[in-house]
C-alpha cells in the first residue's frame, strides 16, 4: 500500500464491473442522492455484498456511503444495508447524517465511520462531537478553504480526507426536477440522471445528477500535491460516480503518477496529464473554495509546466 489513499466512488454493480480500479486503494460503493438511481448499492443488499467481495479480490479498501439525505422512511433500508455492509466485512461506512450516525455506532461498532461532505463539518468542536460516535476521519465542508482545514486538523489531530479531483458536491433536493422532462425528452427515470446535464447560465454552470447538484467544472488539485502531503493529509478523492469509466481510469492514473513523484520530493508535472484533465473538465477546471476564492477559480502555481491547463481555465473562469 502506498503512504496515502487515494478513492472514488461507484454507484452499482454494472459500473463496478466495467472499471478500471488499478490505480485506486479504496472504493466508496453506493450513490448518496437518490434511492432510484440505477441499481444503487444502497437498495441492493445483495448487488453491496457482490461489490465488496470484488474489492477484497481486488486488494482495495472496501468501504459504503449512505445516503446524503435520509429521511425517516429510508432508515429500516438503510439498517439493512449498514447489516449487509458489516456482515460483509466492509472496511468502513461513510455518513453525512447524524441519526445514521448513531445507529451505525450502536448498532454496528465494528464499522469505522468516516463523515461525508454533506454533514456539514466546519469545526474542530464538531469534529470531538462526532467523534464520540465511532468517527474516524472526516470530510470538511467544501466551502472550506485549507487554511481553516489546516486549523481544525492541528486541533483535533484526526485525518481529513479531500477531494482531490472531479465534481465539487454543493447541494442536494428531496425533489428531482428531472422528472418533468421525462415526456419531453423521451426518457425516463432512472436513465434520465445518466446523462452529461449540465445547468448554465452565461459563464455559470453547475451539473445535475437529478437530486443532487455538483459544480461545473472539475475540481482541480494536480498543481497542488506537495502542499497537500507537507500538511499532513493523506486520504483524497476523486469524484466519479457520476462519470465514465474512462474518467475515473484516466483521471486517476494522472494523479496516481502526480502523488508518487509528489511524495518522493519532485514537483515536476507532465504535459500529457494537462491534456488528460483538460479533455474531460466539459465546463473547465476550478479549485473549489481551498484558496478562500470562488469556486468558480482556478489557481495555478507553474504557468509554464501546464500552459494550456491554465489558459483554458482563465478563459472558461
Amino acid at each position: 500500500m502506498s503512504t496515502y489513499e487515494l478513492n472514488t466512488t461507484i454507484a452499482n454493480l454494472r459500473d463496478l464491473r466495467e472499471s478500471d480500479l488499478r490505480d485506486y486503494d479504496a472504493i466508496y460503493l453506493g450513490d448518496i442522492y437518490c434511492r432510484l438511481y440505477e441499481a444503487n448499492f444502497l437498495e441492493r443488499p445483495g448487488d453491496l455484498k457482490e461489490g465488496l467481495s470484488i474489492l477484497r479480490d481486488q486488494g482495495k479498501r472496501a468501504y459504503v456511503t449512505t445516503y446524503a439525505g435520509p429521511r425517516n422512511e429510508f432508515l429500516p433500508k438503510v439498517h439493512k444495508m449498514l447489516e449487509a455492509a458489516a456482515t460483509a466485512g466492509a472496511d468502513a461506512v461513510e455518513i453525512h447524517n447524524l441519526g445514521v450516525l448513531r445507529i451505525a455506532h450502536e448498532e454496528f461498532p465494528q464499522l469505522p465511520a468516516h463523515i461525508g461532505g454533506f454533514a456539514n463539518l466546519y469545526t474542530a468542536a464538531g469534529v470531538e462531537v462526532l467523534r464520540q460516535y465511532g468517527a474516524v476521519r472526516f470530510t470538511p465542508n467544501y466551502e472550506l478553504s485549507l487554511d481553516e482545514i489546516a486549523e481544525i486538523t492541528a486541533d483535533c489531530g484526526l485525518p481529513m480526507e479531500l477531494l482531490l479531483h472531479g465534481k465539487m458536491p454543493l447541494g442536494i433536493s428531496d425533489y428531482c426536477f428531472l422528472l418533468e422532462y421525462e415526456e419531453k425528452w423521451g426518457v425516463k427515470c432512472p436513465d434520465l440522471c445518466q446523462k452529461e446535464l449540465f445547468l448554465k447560465q452565461g459563464d455559470w454552470a453547475m451539473k445535475t445528477v437529478g437530486k443532487g447538484i455538483l459544480s461545473g467544472k472539475d475540481v482541480c488539485m494536480v498543481e497542488h500535491l506537495s502542499r497537500l502531503l507537507a500538511e499532513g493529509h493523506r486520504y483524497f478523492r476523486i469524484e466519479t460516480v457520476s462519470e465514465t469509466p474512462d474518467y475515473r481510469r484516466e483521471i486517476a492514473a494522472v494523479y496516481r503518477a502526480a502523488l508518487d513523484r509528489a511524495s518522493s520530493g519532485d514537483d515536476a508535472l507532465e504535459a500529457e496529464w494537462s491534456e488528460t484533465l483538460l479533455r474531460h473538465a466539459r465546463i473547465g477546471l476550478c479549485n473549489g473554495f481551498y484558496f478562500g476564492r470562488s469556486g468558480m477559480d482556478y489557481a495555478g502555481i507553474r504557468p509554464d509546466a501546464m500552459g494550456s491547463l491554465l489558459t483554458v481555465s482563465r478563459v472558461e473562469s
